[in-house]
């Protein structure tokens, strides 16, 4: 293993003070000053958080994105599951149970072209903005890159969320924590897996 990716796990380490900081109590932030989410604004509500660790090649809006969405564990499929089940009563789409929806969604995310109800309305060369669309909110999530100084990779994960209704207020008001909790999660293991693979 090379001396920049051992760092790079190293960070990744679940006891250092760095996972501490950035994923167990999170990192809030406001948007970044370039980040085409800007262009969605006003919303509801907006979250973004970040993280900065040293650069890495894997490390791309694309890549981290596709990451979070298409290798979920076991227990959040669970998680997405029992979310179809309960939101069935307010209209909601259900998520996709195709076999083939990760290479589905990884290349709507590469090309730009919509997935069902995703779209991907701003993508830049350090920023993917995805956007979900239902009949009671629409939501835009985004993975955004800024480089530092000292080879240093600021990382930001930002969601925009636009209610059409009183149900959207109700519908996230419910899932809010749940959301916070696999982003945390998603984007903590999304890093790590991305590292690992090369």
């Amino acid at each position: 293993m090379d001396t920049k990716k051992k760092n790079l796990m190293e960070i990744f380490q679940e006891e250092t003070p760095e996972v501490a900081q950035a994923f167990g109590g999170l990192i809030k932030s406001s948007l970044p000053e370039n980040s085409q989410t800007r262009n969605f604004l006003p919303a509801g509500y907006v979250e973004a958080y970040s993280v900065i660790i040293p650069e890495h090649s894997r490390l791309t809006p694309d890549n981290i994105l596709v990451a979070i969405w298409t290798d979920f564990p076991k227990w959040l499929q669970m998680l997405f599951k029992l979310r179809d089940w309960l939101v069935k009563p307010f209209g909601l789409k259900a998520g996709s149970s195709e076999k083939n929806f990760g290479q589905k969604f990884e290349e709507a995310i590469r090309t730009g072209n919509p997935l069902d109800l995703m779209t991907v309305p701003a993508k830049t060369a350090d920023e993917t903005v995805m956007q979900l669309t239902d009949k009671h909110l629409t939501a835009e999530l985004s993975v955004h890159n800024e480089k530092q100084n000292n080879s240093q990779l600021k990382i930001s994960i930002i969601t925009l969320v636009h209610y059409h209704n009183v149900l959207g207020k109700i519908y996230f008001f419910f899932i809010r924590p749940f959301h916070k909790m696999i982003m945390k999660t998603m984007t903590k293991r999304s890093i790590k897996r991305l590292i690992n693979r090369c």
